[in-house]
Order: structure tokens, then sequence, then C-alpha cells
């Protein structure tokens, strides 16, 4: 360093340099600084995905906000930037983005919110009409009623769309819904057929009856509403009439497209599921 005059100040030239060194710490700082709010930012959009589930339409904004809240701080890192050439800077810069992207992918497909329950579009009711007729069945003698709890509202309405779909599809349905208290009512969408002993049903609480798995009939219900995402039940119900299968719309599950045991069964039946019959979980 140049010697410093008697009179004790700093020559012109010391006092450039260490603007200049002052100037370099700032702007590193800064640059850190920024890193810091960037990730931050990630992070914080991250939180906002585990939380309860937000839509699919927020879900990839902010998964889009999360990629470019690493595009920063990657482009910042000593790996890139330490790079002989500009390609080679961009060839790491991407590489890392890629491996970022990846791994953002992977956390979206984590936190993918299913689909909720809502007015269905024609889209979705001419789907659902078609497995329908396709798929009817042999016994036209079959009527299906559309039943809901007698106190749940959100479910009762979401049960009339129904009506008029298996009506336009030929089926023989019951043309209003009914609110029924359940014994054993359950979440989700439940097919019911007539099976079981009532008596001993009533007596004990591990009781149930068999209802035919591979019945037409509970085969096209279930693949009608596969086209909505749904995965409904199945059940017996002593009090049924023999010619009846009633569809009870109960309070909607987190996930509605999450496999039931009847999923698991028909699978099991048809050979895309491997290892023991599925039981009751």
């Amino acid at each position: 360093m140049e010697e410093q005059p008697q009179w004790g100040r700093p020559s012109r030239r010391v006092r450039r340099e260490t603007a200049r060194e002052l100037a370099k710490a700032i702007m590193h700082d800064r640059r850190e600084w920024d890193k810091g709010w960037f990730l931050a930012a990630f992070m914080a959009l991250g939180l906002l995905l585990i939380a309860p589930k937000v839509g699919r339409v927020v879900t990839v904004a902010v998964l889009i906000g999360m990629v470019a809240c690493l595009m920063h701080p990657i482009w910042g890192l000593q790996f890139v930037q330490a790079s002989s050439t500009s390609a080679r800077r961009w060839m790491r810069f991407l590489i890392l983005m890629a491996a970022g992207v990846a791994l953002v992918v992977l956390f979206g497909v984590y936190v993918w919110p299913p689909i909720k329950r809502h007015s269905l579009s024609a889209v979705e009711r001419a789907a659902f009409e078609d497995v329908l007729r396709m798929e009817r069945g042999g016994d036209e003698n079959l009527e299906v009623h559309i039943a809901c709890p007698i106190n749940d509202e959100k479910a009762c309405v979401y049960a009339g769309q129904l009506v008029p779909l298996f009506g336009e599809a030929g089926w023989q349905v019951q043309p209003f819904v009914d609110r029924v208290p359940l014994t054993n009512a359950s979440d989700g969408i439940t097919a019911l057929r007539k099976a079981g002993n009532k008596e001993y049903m009533m007596k004990h609480w591990d009781s149930g009856g068999y209802v035919a798995i591979n019945e037409a009939h509970l085969l096209a219900v279930q693949k009608a509403f596969q086209t909505l995402h749904i995965e409904i039940e199945s059940k017996a119900d002593p009090d049924l009439a023999q010619n009846v299968m009633m569809l009870y719309v109960g309070p909607e599950r987190e996930n509605e497209s999450e496999p039931t045991r009847l999923t698991k069964s028909t699978e099991w039946v048809n050979g895309t599921r491997t290892g023991p019959f599925p039981r009751s979980e």
C-alpha cells in the first residue's frame, strides 16, 4: 500500500482503492442478500402448497413461481460463475436448473390437489352417460335410487345431478333423491345392493353381506364414476328390494380418486392387481 503523507491523510489513490473494495463488498453482500430473499420466497411458496389443499390453477401458478425463484440463486452460484467461458457458464446453469425443475415437478406431484365435487360440465355428463349406455347389463328390471344424508344439503345437491344422467342413459331411475339415515353410513359414494341377514347384522358390528363385485350393473356404475375421477365403494343392505341399486352420496372424501376396497377388488378380479384378494381395511 502506498505510503501516507506526513499530515496523516490517505492519498487519492488509497482513497480510490478503498472505495472500490468497499463497493465490491457491498455488491457481494447485496447479491448474497438477494439470494436469501429468492430462497426464502421459494420455501414460502412450497409451504403454501403443503398447507390445506388449494385449487389446481393456484398450484400451477405457485409451482411456476418456485421455478422462477430458483433462477437467480442458481445463476449466482460459484460453480456457475467460475466457468472459464460463457458457453460453459450457461451449460452449468441450465443443468442445475433442469435438476431444480425436476425437483419442483416431483414436489408438485406430491401436493397436486384432487378434483373436488362440482357442477358437472357437458363433457363430463356426456362421458358419464356414454359409459352407462355401453355397460348397462341385461337386467332391464333394475331400478336405481339416488340417496343422500338427511342433513347434508351439499351432498344432496351433488346427488341431484346424477338422476338425469341415469335417465338420459336409458336406466330406470327414481326421479327424486331420497334423504335417508343409514345405520352404517360412510363418506364418499357407495353402491348398495340387497345382501346379508338383517337380524344378524343388527347384533354384530363386524357383520355384512356378500355383494357380487362382478355384477354388470355395479361394474358399469363404477366405470361411469371413474370418468369423474371418483372411486365408489359397495356395501350390502338387507332392506333393499332385490331389483334396486341405491347410490348413496355421503360427505365428500378428502380425495375421491383414492382407490376403495371395491377398486382394489375389481382390479384383483380383472388381473391388474397381484397378491392376495383385498380384504376390508
